[in-house]
């Protein structure tokens, strides 16, 4: 009986240690987890700030383009009026051709 008794406090010595590795192995992955979820905020609100950058930049580049290419058809208008005039016609001629069919 004495061995059976050792092997016993052994065996309730092992589990213990072992519940105890669990708890510290746990306590671990929280933190972990804690921590990857502070790194993935901070991505997160770079990205996001990265985006509203480059969608500002967009903007600006939009606005600036358009006002270009509105200059550039009313100086062309203004020095080809005939030719705009055909134009037009030509693309009432085809709107009103396509939408009888």
């Amino acid at each position: 009986m004495p061995q059976s008794r050792n092997a016993e406090e052994t065996m309730a010595s092992d589990l213990e240690a072992v519940r105890k590795q669990l708890a510290a192995l746990k306590e671990d992955m929280a933190s972990l987890a804690e921590t990857m979820a502070g790194i993935a905020g901070r991505r997160s609100s770079n990205l996001t700030a990265d985006i509203a950058d480059g969608l500002e930049e967009a903007k600006r580049y939009a606005a600036s383009s358009g006002k270009s290419v509105e200059r550039q058809i009313e100086a062309s208008v203004v020095e080809h009026p005939m030719m705009t005039l055909g134009l037009a016609a030509l693309a009432g001629f085809l709107v009103g051709t396509m939408s009888r069919r």
